[in-house]
């Protein structure tokens, strides 16, 4: 079997598909999981638990912050962490999710919506001060780092909670709207999902909107996701393969068992 693994995974990725595959096939065979289903709800947990420390280092790093912001007073000018606080509330992390968490760390945080930006001043700063200030400026940094990984992770996370549920589809029928045409309870075979976002939306929108290197809710301003068409996976591939998936046996998917049945 561990020669297995090597034989897939030296050759190139062709679709997101195979990449999933690949992805998911790794993982489980490296596991004690059962079938590839169980081994999507070990990967689903496995994000949602990296999220979920994410969301305290950020929670941390903006409080640190605050702390930092009322030491320094009036520097004459508005700083970057001010500024990350108020573009944060007002435009968003280009994930209308990210940012609704990000919104409320800053609201448990203290950080509250800033004023307008204000003119800058001429104000005399000592050196300790201004050590102070670009010390301010590069913590920042880092919390702008933390908060883009927290994009990537609920991403992430959004997109392989998706591969379950349609794994799952036998007991939970998903009901999927297109964001872009508002078709509703799209048929299966319709419904496209956007790896790089874990967006949904029909077959024909995602494509339009992927070739456009567009997320299928960039219309809507709830995501700035740069999508190709190579990121598109058609629900329909990922759903049930077949009826022992279902905690029975020892299986791994069917595409996955009918590449050990070609190699036996």
């Amino acid at each position: 079997m561990n020669g297995l693994v090597i034989i897939i995974l030296i050759f190139p990725l062709r679709s997101a598909e195979e990449a999933l595959l690949k992805r998911c096939s790794h993982f489980d065979l490296e596991t004690s999981n059962e079938n590839a289903m169980k081994a999507c709800d070990v990967i689903v947990q496995e994000r949602q638990n990296q999220l979920n420390q994410c969301k305290k280092d950020l929670l941390q790093a903006i409080k640190d912050g605050v702390k930092r912001e009322k030491n320094l007073g009036n520097t004459g000018q508005e700083s970057m962490f001010i500024e990350y606080v108020r573009i944060s509330r007002t435009e968003g992390v280009d994930d209308k999710e990210s940012t609704d968490i990000v919104i409320e760390l800053l609201d448990q945080a203290g950080a509250g919506t800033p004023k307008t930006k204000a003119k800058a001043q001429d104000v005399h700063l000592n050196e300790k001060t201004k050590a102070l200030v670009w010390e301010h400026r590069e913590k920042t940094h880092e919390i702008r780092r933390i908060t883009k990984e927290l994009v990537g992770r609920v991403r992430s996370l959004r997109y392989f909670t998706v591969v379950r549920d349609l794994q799952k589809q036998t007991d939970h029928p998903m009901e999927v709207s297109c964001p872009s045409c508002n078709r509703e309870k799209l048929p299966i075979e319709e419904v496209a999902v956007l790896s790089s976002c874990g967006h949904m939306g029909c077959l024909a929108c995602v494509r339009s909107c992927a070739e456009k290197e567009e997320c299928v809710y960039a219309s809507l301003g709830q995501c700035k996701a740069a999508a190709r068409v190579l990121n598109i996976v058609k629900a329909e591939t990922l759903g049930v393969d077949d009826e022992a998936r279902h905690g029975k046996g020892r299986h791994f998917g069917m595409k996955l068992e009918k590449v050990v049945e070609l190699i036996k």
